[in-house]
């Protein structure tokens, strides 16, 4: 998605660039004409070359006031304007891991549970994928909720806990639009881990769900934790949790 709009802004930038060549030679030929006192032509010309670049003017502004200032759908079908610059502090306290600030700042702007990445994940998702209870907590409070519809049709996957039970992004944090560190080790089962599934499920986030390949969240489970061939008691207490809170188990 990043590289999307890397695209479409060097395309503006072409388009730009030509709409104003071409109104530079409208408006020379316009001065020309004037020179030689064709009035009426030469007022035509200088038109002309306003117009594309009043368009263009215009056309920039806008996208750039959207780039800066994006929106997103509510729980409610609604929708919300964000500013890049709450945004932006959103993810500096998260890279600092500064709970109390990102407590007071979802205060004063609670509209930033409705933020998506480029991955196309809210901060509710951001904490259960760095299984950071404390990160779930702060933006529940703040009136985020797990597998909400108007969020999730736009992501690709159908529920919270895939995120969770997806190996490829268990417990590591890749991106919140920027580069972060990872808050857990990668595939080791913690009790971290343990609490974050927990807080999930007792808040909501559905987990009889059953994926394309008959995949429950039980089976993904029990496949990760044995995946590294080191089946500890802390995977056991996550495999017997999700055993018990998930759909067609074996």
């Amino acid at each position: 998605m990043a590289f999307a709009g890397m695209f479409i802004a060097a395309i503006f930038i072409v388009i730009a660039i030509i709409v104003f060549i071409i109104a530079l030679i409208e408006l020379i030929v316009g001065i020309v004409l004037m020179c030689k006192k064709k009035k009426v032509p030469a007022i035509i010309f200088f038109v002309l070359a306003a117009i594309p670049v009043i368009i263009t003017v215009i056309v920039v502004s806008v996208y750039s006031y959207k780039q800066n200032n994006p929106q997103f759908e509510t729980y409610d079908g609604g929708t919300v304007t964000l500013h890049m610059r709450d945004v932006n502090k959103m993810k500096d306290l998260l890279r600092a891991k500064d709970m109390d600030g990102l407590d007071k700042l979802l205060d004063k702007h609670p509209e930033l549970i409705y933020y998506q990445d480029i991955n196309r994940r809210t901060l509710l998702e951001f904490g259960l994928e760095s299984c950071s209870v404390e990160v779930m907590e702060i933006a529940y409070d703040h009136g985020a909720r797990f597998d909400e519809p108007v969020v999730f049709d736009r992501l690709i996957y159908d529920y919270s806990l895939q995120i969770f039970a997806n190996d490829n992004y268990w417990c590591f944090l890749y991106s919140y639009g920027d580069d972060f560190e990872p808050w857990l080790n990668k595939g080791e089962t913690t009790d971290e881990v343990i609490d974050a599934l927990k807080f999930a499920v007792e808040h909501g986030a559905k987990a009889d769900w059953v994926m394309s390949g008959d995949w429950t969240l039980s089976e993904m489970v029990r496949e990760w934790a044995k995946s590294d061939g080191n089946y500890t008691s802390k995977d056991k207490e996550l495999v017997r949790y999700a055993n018990s809170v998930s759909y067609n188990t074996i």
